[in-house]
């Protein structure tokens, strides 16, 4: 009787973890994905993990092990295969560009312009002129 119980109230509590939790993406052989990398900051190498990427790739998926994990292999060496959980995979997307981002505008505060029509083309600091 004790299993009984021990066996609903995790079926319970089961059920309530499952609500919100989404549907794993099912792929299939020959589709392309990306892999979730872990980068790590490297003083000597002048690299810092918050400006590498986070994800590695593409690689095509082989075969399916199981319900969670696939066997994939990367474009540059297909001999050699990788397994990989199914939440470090996202879906390949062909229009994306790989090209770095560039920022829309610099750094740091804007320069003061002086216009024409100031007097002595003197700049206006806090406490009025100078």
């Amino acid at each position: 009787e004790a299993k009984d119980v021990a066996e609903q109230q995790q079926d319970k509590r089961k059920h309530y973890a499952d609500k919100r939790r989404r549907e794993a993406t099912l792929f299939h052989p020959g589709d392309k994905v990306y892999v979730t990398s872990h980068p790590m900051s490297s003083v000597e190498k002048g690299k810092t993990s918050k400006f590498l990427p986070r994800r590695d790739g593409p690689y095509v998926i082989m075969s399916r092990r199981s319900p969670t994990t696939y066997k994939i292999f990367s474009l540059e060496n297909p001999t050699t295969p990788l397994g990989v959980y199914t939440s470090a995979l996202k879906a390949f997307e062909q229009g994306r560009s790989n090209a770095p981002i560039l920022p829309l505008r610099k750094r740091g505060r804007p320069r003061k312009t002086v216009t024409a029509g100031s007097l002595s083309g003197r700049l206006w600091n806090q406490r009025g002129r100078m």
